[in-house]
């Protein structure tokens, strides 16, 4: 990046709220120090390094990448899999209730495209959301909206009925639909950082699917002055690592 962009851009995040308060910080942590408030400094201090380390943008696609690095690249055999579970989270509702992609809504296409390029030979959706002020949000069926409007056929496409919360309810439900059905071979498809702690549970369960990953975004990126300024995109990569790290040690 042009020194003077770099620059400009820089200048311009440090005036944000994100960036303004980094600065607070720096200037409350000098000003305690020069009035020798040691203890308050050190407080002061530690809580800068913090909120440096968490919106750091660098930190967040590294440690996004520690995840990811853990999942294979999907590598396809002749046979195509009898069934590609997709995992919820990859919708949303636009103004008017319709379905639409989320941040995350790349293990939807991504499951489109094994379709479309026979990779697959059924998609299954599920998951629920509470946050809907009309009630519950069935997250399967928004997705199986989005997979009709990307050209796959009615016939190739399931709902998972439980009201899967969390993953370790849609690990299960997929286990019971994959004996019933008599499904060989089972994708388990969803955002390549995600996916470790999926194993974890499918582990567990002792279910042995294959791990196809989307949505990657821990890619080495070259240092650049303005990813040190602490973002949002860079506190929304840390908070998803730490978030992911969490839910395992509480067996979600």
């Amino acid at each position: 990046m042009p020194l003077l962009l770099s620059l400009q851009k820089t200048f311009s995040l440090l005036v944000t709220p994100t960036g303004l308060l980094w600065l607070a910080l720096i200037w409350c942590t000098l000003r305690a120090s020069a009035k020798k408030w040691w203890g308050g400094a050190a407080m002061l201090g530690l809580t800068t390094v913090f909120y440096t380390l968490a919106g750091n943008v660098h930190v967040g696609h590294a440690l996004m990448r520690s995840l990811e690095t853990q999942i294979p690249p999907p590598v396809f055999q002749t046979e195509p899999l009898d069934a590609t579970c997709v995992f919820g989270g990859g919708s949303e509702r636009d103004l008017y209730g319709r379905a639409q992609l989320a941040s995350s809504g790349d293990r939807i296409v991504a499951a489109a495209r094994l379709y479309h390029s026979g990779q697959t030979k059924l998609l299954v959706a599920s998951g629920v959301s509470a946050d809907a002020m009309d009630g519950i949000r069935n997250l399967g069926e928004e997705t199986r909206q989005v997979w009709l409007g990307l050209g796959i056929p009615e016939e190739a496409i399931r709902v998972v009925p439980e009201a899967c919360r969390v993953s370790a309810d849609e690990v299960k439900a997929f286990r019971r639909m994959q004996q019933e059905a008599g499904w060989k071979r089972v994708g388990f498809l969803s955002s390549a950082w995600h996916l470790p702690r999926i194993l974890r549970l499918c582990s567990r369960a002792g279910f042995a699917p294959v791990p196809v990953g989307s949505d990657w975004r821990g890619r080495e990126r070259k240092f650049q002055l303005p990813d040190c300024v602490p973002q949002g995109s860079g506190f929304w990569r840390v908070n998803l690592a730490v978030w992911e790290v969490a839910a395992s040690w509480l067996g979600r």
